[in-house]
């Protein structure tokens, strides 16, 4: 079930698909900002959750935390997992969830560091994070 970019997605709304839709097996959730742990832990102890869901994608979801990540252990069926731009989630909150479930395949992006002031010595700078070489 394709719902990205449907704003108005809320967690009741993962409560309803987690009673109507019992055999649901993939769930794309991407930009639907207004998803929140609470949400994700109806959907993972459901049965559809917990038995069938195989694709969960959250890409973009911004109150997406590490809890959801702990809530998504019950889904044993779960082989993929989107999560670029959460910017809430954190790589140990990911590597805690695949210690957990080590099938899964997570994909994650986390914006690079930025760089300090000074890099690499005495090069001219345009920005925080580019160098005249």
């Amino acid at each position: 079930m394709d719902l990205e970019e449907c704003v108005l997605i809320t967690d009741s709304t993962l409560i309803q698909l987690s009673i109507h839709c019992p055999n649901l097996q993939a769930l794309s959730l991407s930009h639907c900002e207004l998803i929140t742990d609470d949400g994700i832990l109806h959907l993972s102890n459901s049965s559809c959750g917990q038995e069938r869901l195989q694709v969960l994608e959250l890409d973009n979801c911004l109150l997406i935390t590490d809890m959801a990540l702990e809530h998504l252990e019950h889904c044993q069926g779960l082989e993929r997992l989107e999560l670029y731009d959460c910017q809430q989630v954190t790589r140990a909150g990911i590597k805690r969830m695949r210690a957990q479930l080590p099938h899964v395949k997570v994909h994650a992006y986390f914006a690079p560091v930025t760089p300090p002031t000074a890099v690499g010595g005495s090069g001219h700078r345009l920005c925080r994070c580019c160098v005249i070489l």
